[in-house]
């Protein structure tokens, strides 16, 4: 079977072709140069690199059979979704083959599984997965395939979204996340200048706080020097990772599980991986190969392949409808 997976939630424009679970071909377009004036995703822009970039990737890909295609239906920003969902209404119309809707979540909660361009069975449930990107802080209690329970979730800023806060408070460009890793490396003391972020009785996260605290030290800082902002940075890290991981050893041992899944962009931190293989030696930890971290198309490529091996065809989606008329007869599966 030949499928193609397409990923349009924010501003990576991806896709991929799968002959049954082996990655053929993947593409990413990165908008990160574009938004990097603005310090952040201005969504009618993404939506329009969108719309200029996808047939070009499509074509790359060298279409000549296709009997199904997935697209990211939420969450994600409405105008970049609709550019994914109406390029698979396109391609299903053409090639006469249905369509699936995607979670982008679960897309990057199996990202794990894709290993050397090959899907695998490597998530063992039932487990604890901490999904944790620019848009998305979230604890997931799975027993398998499709059956997902969010436990936990940030309050207000999302983790990346505060590291590429902290960057902007410090002028260190966008995003921050890379940023902030490599230049965590040029100190090694921890100065603890800010507190953990924390949220009690609940598994859920806040990071507005600690965000908050960078802004009101670096304001009475006046002056700030290149050490300066290498202490701030490295007590800033500290403390969000500390705050994630404290969150997850609260739910692996409340539900009693061994296994744990760590994805989604900041999974691609050193300092995170680091900390989480010392902090839970007893456990089975699946991260995602670090080109896997981010958005993409092959993760959603793996969502599809595990829907259709357990007859999932159905999943959440925080995305209305967007589209009308002749396009509900596509046939859907």
């Amino acid at each position: 079977m030949k499928y193609i997976s397409i990923e349009t939630s924010c501003d990576e424009t991806s896709v991929a072709i799968f002959e049954d679970n082996n990655l053929i071909k993947h593409y990413v377009y990165s908008q990160i140069e574009t938004h990097k004036k603005w310090g952040g995703v201005v969504p009618e822009v993404a939506s329009r690199e969108h719309s200029e970039k996808i047939a070009h990737l499509l074509k790359k890909l060298g279409i000549k059979k296709l009997d199904l295609v997935g697209f990211t239906r939420g969450p994600g920003l409405k105008g970049s979704l609709l550019v994914g969902k109406v390029s698979a209404f396109v391609l299903s119309e053409f090639f006469k083959c249905p369509i699936m809707g995607l979670n982008h979540l679960e897309g990057h909660f199996l990202s794990p599984e894709l290993v050397r361009n090959k899907i695998v069975n490597k998530i063992k449930f039932p487990c604890i997965g901490l999904l944790v990107s620019g848009g998305h802080t979230e604890l997931w209690y799975s027993r398998g395939y499709g059956n997902y329970k969010v436990i936990g979730k940030t309050r207000d800023d999302a983790c990346g979204e505060a590291f590429d806060k902290v960057a902007k408070i410090l002028g260190l460009g966008y995003p921050g996340g890379p940023i902030i890793d490599k230049m965590s490396k040029l100190i090694k003391e921890d100065p603890k200048i800010f507190t953990v972020p924390e949220v009690k009785n609940s598994f859920d996260y806040s990071f507005s706080g600690i965000k908050t605290q960078v802004a009101y030290y670096v304001r009475d800082l006046k002056k700030i020097t290149r050490k300066d902002k290498l202490r701030i940075i490295k007590s800033f890290q500290s403390s969000v990772v500390e705050s994630l991981l404290n969150k997850l050893d609260l739910a692996v041992r409340k539900f009693g599980v061994k296994n744990i899944v760590v994805s989604g962009g900041v999974s691609a931190n050193s300092f995170l991986r680091e900390k989480l293989f010392e902090r839970f030696k007893d456990f089975n930890i699946f991260l995602p190969e670090l080109k896997y971290c981010g958005d993409n198309a092959a993760m959603m490529g793996v969502c599809m392949y595990r829907r259709i091996e357990n007859g999932i065809y159905d999943g959440p989606t925080d995305v209305d409808d967007l589209l009308s008329g002749d396009m509900k007869n596509f046939k859907c599966i």
